[in-house]
């Protein structure tokens, strides 16, 4: 379980994208949080040593264990807080959201129905 400082941006995108989805914030921010480990390779150089709650919230993810002890070992190398290293993974989520499970790839779209005539 983890608890990430997240910008007040982030944390509205964040809850636009587990709205749209009929997901538990938990559960989606838990899903952006795997997608940003898998792409840590692109997390910003410098992340912030802290932020303040003016420009930042908090909240509770669950995530597996596996994923936890990553998060960990990435604020351990680069000297920030979990929560810091948390948020920032899922501000990189949410720039790669579409990867996440059970999201349709491509919308189709559908040919329109023609106005109807006294024929039909």
């Amino acid at each position: 379980m983890v608890i990430p400082r997240l910008l007040l941006a982030d944390d509205q995108q964040l809850k636009d994208l587990a709205t749209a989805r009929g997901w538990y914030l938990s559960e989606t921010a838990a899903g952006l949080i795997a997608i940003g480990l898998r792409r840590r390779v692109e997390l910003p150089d410098e992340l912030p040593a802290r932020l303040t709650a003016a420009e930042a919230t908090d909240f509770t993810v669950r995530i597996p264990v596996a994923d936890n002890q990553n998060v960990r070992a990435i604020a351990q190398y680069r000297d920030r807080s979990i929560s810091i290293v948390a948020g920032a993974l899922i501000a990189l989520g949410l720039r790669h959201h579409s990867e996440l499970p059970g999201q349709i790839p491509v919308q189709y779209t559908t040919p329109q129905e023609g106005s109807l005539t006294k024929a039909s």
